[in-house]
């Protein structure tokens, strides 16, 4: 029996590859495919090459799509048996001209490519409040399932959860525990302190806390974006620790971002002041300027900019002022938890403009993508395939 299944895997790796979504794991089954034979490092080199492709789309859009998944499928369900092609390249050739070339393979196959965005019966759901919170003890709870709930930690201290926010109440104790709260794709969770200090967190965001601050300090950790409102107390400055960039405020509002896969951290001031020191490098912002720290490199890159937009997420907008594409997508890809692919590279620079509701569909945004006659969208389940 042929192994349609696996010449599908090895298709669907070439695209993840090309898309930069590609896992060490899955880089080895590739790479051990490429050693195999010469055949195959030479299809690999004409997939690269992306010489082509608006013959090759414009091929796939005559394909009558929903037929030949019809056939393909045949071929790579389990147990089942098949008719042989002549050759590998034929075989995973076939795979990736019903697929590959209009976008990522089978989640693109199934359905009949629309020349503008294309929706799928099962809608692309926003984001909503939920969040995993761990205890000092490692007890773990999902808050969304926790509503109206009280929480004791071991130090006395009373947590209590209600619509999306978690509130610590105030205990004197010489005990220092910490509890972590995780948010995780397409979620977001809102945090108050012990000090009163008020956190939003953004999704696929982490914050680790003490449940009380009874040190001559008061330092957090995150990583992901966060907004913070930070309660005053000249006695013990709010520090917030993120890779591997220091920031020390008083009382002040202010904006990180600072996902793990990206090489920087974006620290953005509403109001009040802030230090920011990495190394033996220090910088003290005012309000509506944002510093740029590269966690590969030296110095800070502080620039102008209206501070308050660089925290309307937190507000329920999704806004995007002459971002690169790929910033847009990434954004758009961790609210409403969805996998982005690109049919060619180049697109994730054009830049953007757009302003939304944070909790309308998906399609509200990509249409205004669209109608800038720049890119276009397919969607097939939770998969997204940007083109032009």
């Amino acid at each position: 029996m042929k192994n349609y299944k696996k010449e599908y895997q090895i298709a669907q790796l070439i695209s993840k590859e090309m898309t930069g979504g590609l896992t060490p794991e899955e880089q080895i089954i590739l790479q051990g495919w490429l050693s195999k034979a010469e055949e195959n490092k030479e299809l690999y080199k004409r997939i690269k090459s992306g010489k082509n492709w608006k013959v090759r789309n414009e091929y796939v859009s005559r394909i009558k799509t929903g037929k030949a998944w019809d056939k393909l499928k045949v071929h790579i369900a389990p147990q089942r048996k098949t008719i042989a092609l002549k050759t590998w390249i034929a075989r995973i050739a076939a795979v990736l001209i019903i697929g590959f070339f209009s976008g990522v393979l089978y989640y693109i196959a199934k359905n009949t490519i629309l020349t503008s965005t294309q929706v799928t019966e099962a809608e692309i759901q926003p984001g909503s409040s939920k969040a995993l919170l761990l205890l000092d003890n490692g007890e773990a709870v999902q808050l969304e399932l926790e509503e109206n709930d009280s929480i004791f930690e071991a130090d006395g201290t009373l947590i209590s959860n209600s619509k999306g926010q978690l509130v610590y109440s105030s205990l004197n104790t010489t005990e220092t525990i910490y509890n972590v709260i995780k948010v995780p794709r397409g979620g977001e969770y809102q945090l108050v302190l012990s000090d009163s200090t008020k956190v939003w967190l953004n999704s696929d965001s982490e914050i680790k806390y003490p449940v009380q601050f009874n040190q001559n300090n008061r330092k957090v950790w995150v990583s992901g974006e966060a907004y913070f409102d930070v309660e005053n107390d000249k006695k013990k400055p709010f520090i917030v620790n993120v890779k591997d960039v220091e920031v020390r405020v008083l009382g002040t509002e202010f904006n990180i971002e600072a996902y793990p896969e990206n090489e920087s951290v974006i620290t953005t001031l509403v109001e009040g002041s802030v230090k920011l020191k990495k190394e033996k490098e220090e910088l003290i912002i005012e309000p509506d300027q944002q510093v740029i720290t590269s966690t590969i490199g030296e110095g800070f890159t502080v620039r102008q900019v209206n501070a308050k937009n660089h925290s309307l997420w937190k507000d329920g907008i999704f806004y995007c002022e002459a971002e690169h594409l790929s910033t847009i997508m990434e954004k758009l890809s961790r609210w409403y938890d969805v996998n982005i692919f690109y049919l060619n590279p180049s697109l994730k620079d054009k830049r953007f403009s757009v302003e939304v509701q944070r909790y309308e569909n998906i399609d509200e945004v990509l249409d205004i993508l669209s109608a800038t006659n720049k890119v276009r969208f397919e969607i097939n389940s939770n998969n997204i395939t940007v083109m032009e």
